[in-house]
């Protein structure tokens, strides 16, 4: 990489880029999707329950065949993570003015969610791997009598869950999983989403599945996969457009749970319906991506990949690592150069990031004193691996990371 370093001129210095592509472009819907959305809006069979059955609905297919591929008896399409989530939260019973438990490190959607709910929430601070600590979880959960945690696993990063479910169960807390970044990402085979009381999934474009927006409430209880059907919007009987549904619960809670009109629509349920198939295949692509990526840079003086725990099996869509031995004002340099050469990436910790939780002053917790999270998030740059890419893009993106890292540092 040296030499190539040489013989190179980066954009800064008037040369020319050498990246062709955008690692950040999003999935394409599959065809068959694409053919079953045309479809459905030719027939102008759009609306969730505009299907007379559940075997006619896109929608409830797609439902019973993602609960099928995670293993759980129930799944609830909406409108957006944001929404499963804050169902999860009025199922859980969180009320104005209770403290929710949650990671000081992820998308503000969480915080915004728990903000949504009127609740509050206590930030636990983040590891080096930029999961949660499970003993500041212990000790927040004890000093602020939190009885519900919901959990992300940013970017698919996966704390020692033993012992967060040690906490989960000592302080008697409902678990909810966000798991936005966690697709086809196990715990010593267990897909994530199975472990707590409620999983929730984001279908938003850059995630395993894409539908442009879009979100899956899972679960193996019948009330709340019941709770959830209404508080997104079914009314009267339409929840016989679902599969699997008890129906004398759903009787018995029919008009003593609002709809909240968060449902999913057919035409995203047929643009997602036939990506559940190719989730392990993209997992294959990520992780080959990933591992080749970091094989090139791990042992870089100025980087730090810290490894996940061997029980956690990952999707590897994105990398992260840490900068170490430069300043802040070349980190900046870094990724404003790296931008120049066609390989947009940011540091969490720098600039208006809406995963620092600095910056979210909506809710109080922004200003708590969490160093262990400032300090794993202050130089941790996020890079996006999106599946289009080949192993000689993989190889070109190793290439400027170091020349832009060597321009920088020298």
């Amino acid at each position: 990489m040296e030499g190539a370093r040489i013989l190179r001129k980066l954009v800064v210095e008037g040369g020319s880029k050498i990246i062709d592509f955008d690692n950040k472009a999003f999935k394409p819907v599959p065809e068959e999707g694409i053919e079953l959305a045309v479809d459905a809006m030719r027939r102008g069979v759009i609306y969730r329950y505009q299907p007379k059955t559940a075997e006619e609905s896109l929608t409830a297919h797609f439902e019973k065949k993602f609960a099928e591929f995670m293993g759980v008896k129930h799944a609830v399409a909406m409108n957006s993570c944001g929404s499963a989530m804050f169902i999860a939260l009025n199922i859980a019973g969180v009320e104005p003015g209770d403290k929710v438990l949650s990671n000081a490190f992820t998308f503000h959607a969480v915080p915004s969610v728990i903000h949504h709910a009127r609740a509050e929430p206590v930030l636990v601070e983040t590891t080096r791997e930029w999961g949660i600590d499970p003993d500041d979880l212990d000790r927040k959960a004890e000093e602020s009598g939190a009885k519900v945690f919901l959990m992300s696993y940013m970017r698919g990063h996966v704390p020692n869950l033993e012992r967060v479910l040690e906490v989960v169960k000592k302080h008697n807390l409902i678990f909810i999983e966000d798991c936005a970044h966690a697709y086809c990402t196990y715990w010593e085979g267990k897909p994530l989403g199975t472990l707590g009381a409620i999983g929730c999934f984001s279908t938003q474009s850059s995630k395993g599945l894409s539908a442009g927006e879009g979100g899956i409430f899972i679960t193996n209880s019948d009330e709340f996969a019941a709770k959830a059907v209404l508080y997104a919007g079914s009314y009267e009987t339409l929840w016989k457009k679902h599969f699997n549904l008890d129906h004398d619960l759903m009787n018995e809670l029919q008009n003593k749970i609002p709809g909240y009109s968060m449902r999913m629509h057919e035409v995203a349920a047929a643009m997602l319906l036939p990506q559940i198939d190719r989730l392990p295949t993209l997992r294959t692509i990520h992780t080959n991506n990933y591992e080749r990526l970091e094989s090139m840079l791990e042992g870089h003086p100025n980087i730090e990949i810290p490894k996940c725990d061997p029980r956690v099996t990952m999707f590897n869509d994105t990398m992260q690592f840490h900068l170490v031995g430069i300043s802040r004002e070349q980190a900046i340099q870094f990724i404003d150069v790296a931008k120049m050469e066609g390989l947009p990436m940011q540091v969490f910790g720098i600039r208006r990031n809406a995963r620092d939780f600095r910056q979210w002053e909506y809710i109080t917790a922004h200003k708590d004193n969490l160093p262990h999270t400032i300090e794993n998030i202050d130089f941790a740059v996020d890079l996006s691996l999106q599946p289009h890419l080949t192993s000689e893009n993989i190889n070109v993106i190793g290439q400027v990371i170091i020349e832009v890292l060597e321009y920088v540092t020298n």
